[in-house]
């Protein structure tokens, strides 16, 4: 969606409104236009004692939450807001299949972070199991595998017993026992099946950049003196292309997964408000455009106000009419009768309406 949310941080401790969680720093003055329905997502933050994460969120799914913007009463208000959900998604896409057209093709593979943003957790990516053909021949220590994809030290199977990889080229391999560096000579020519097991890296923090994330393909062991041969490139949190290039390039593989996640978004509120009312007009035509904006929090008998000054401001481009503000709700409300009788009118959690005198 190219429209983004208006985000407000709210410092509950301090009662102010921040820049950003990941700063201290006061929050500008917010300006408001007259005809505008913006997405408006509230945070609250605690105080950490860490000195990279000088906030950690605090949950506002219990609370009940209020946010007006006006002078002496709302002149826009809403008092009903979601939960935004913490759960964040990573999905894989292959961009490109490896090894078409005669093996001259790398294979690309994208992940997509979607739903919540992380703020916390980590991860791991797994190179799922995979099977190798390759050709041997009797007496030779040498096997044969176009782009195998395979790298020294890399662990294998043949017949149920684990070797390691030794001598590993673009087309060829040996094998020897594990820990072992003196090579295993083939016992017959044909061709034949090996299994790579799944191989993955160490743990990614949720924070962790594209060079974090590189670094950790590497640890895995996808690296050659150092050089990474599969290429990571994109924005972490977002959007990741991976490419299979070099030692692992020119064939096919099955798409990486996400394993192992702890990854969880930021706990906060939601809701769509529209300030095109006829009391932001109403102060508009008069001039009045220093305003306030307001956030209420309240929890059982606890209510606290965070307040801020704001701005508003009219359309160059008009197209609606505004609306006026909704009534504030009541659960009971009196009426009288022609003679004077006074009668409260109450309703029950269940919606049956109730009369009294």
């Amino acid at each position: 969606m190219a429209l983004q949310p208006r985000r407000l941080f709210i410092d509950v401790q301090n009662r102010t409104f921040v820049g950003s969680p990941s700063s201290a720093l006061p929050a500008s003055s917010t300006n408001w236009v007259r005809e505008d329905v913006e997405v408006i997502e509230i945070y609250a933050l605690r105080p950490s004692s860490s000195s990279l994460s000088p906030f950690s969120y605090v949950d506002l799914s219990s609370a009940t939450v209020k946010f007006a913007i006006g002078t002496v009463s709302p002149a826009a208000l809403q008092t009903s807001w979601t939960a935004l959900s913490t759960t964040v998604t990573v999905t894989n896409t292959e961009i490109q299949e490896g090894g078409v057209f005669g093996g001259t093709i790398d294979e690309e593979q994208k992940l997509t972070w979607s739903g919540a943003i992380p703020v916390e957790g980590s991860y791991a990516l797994s190179f799922p199991y995979r099977q190798i053909s390759y050709q041997s021949t009797v007496s030779s220590a040498i096997y044969q595998a176009a782009n195998h994809g395979l790298y020294d030290r890399n662990i294998v199977t043949i017949s149920s017993t684990d070797y390691q990889v030794i001598n590993a080229g673009q087309n060829s391999f040996s094998i020897a026992n594990i820990g072992s560096a003196t090579a295993i000579t083939a016992g017959s020519t044909g061709t034949f099946t090996l299994d790579v097991p799944t191989i993955t890296t160490p743990p990614i923090s949720y924070a962790a950049g594209i060079g974090e994330l590189q670094s950790a393909i590497v640890a895995a062991g996808f690296s050659i003196n150092g050089i990474p041969q599969i290429q990571a490139s994109g924005v972490v949190g977002e959007e990741v292309k991976l490419r299979f290039t070099g030692r692992s390039g020119r064939r096919a593989y099955s798409p990486v997964l996400v394993i192992n996640s702890s990854l969880k978004g930021a706990p906060g509120v939601t809701a769509n408000v529209s300030y095109n009312t006829q009391e932001i007009a109403a102060l508009i035509a008069a001039g009045t455009t220093n305003v306030t904006m307001e956030v209420e929090i309240s929890e059982g008998a606890v209510r606290q106000t965070f307040r801020q000054g704001a701005t508003l401001s009219g359309d160059l481009i008009t197209s609606t009419s505004p609306s006026p503000l909704p009534a504030v709700t009541a659960n009971s409300f009196a009426l009288q009768s022609a003679n004077g009788t006074v009668f409260t009118i109450t309703v029950t959690n269940a919606g049956e309406l109730t009369i009294a005198s």
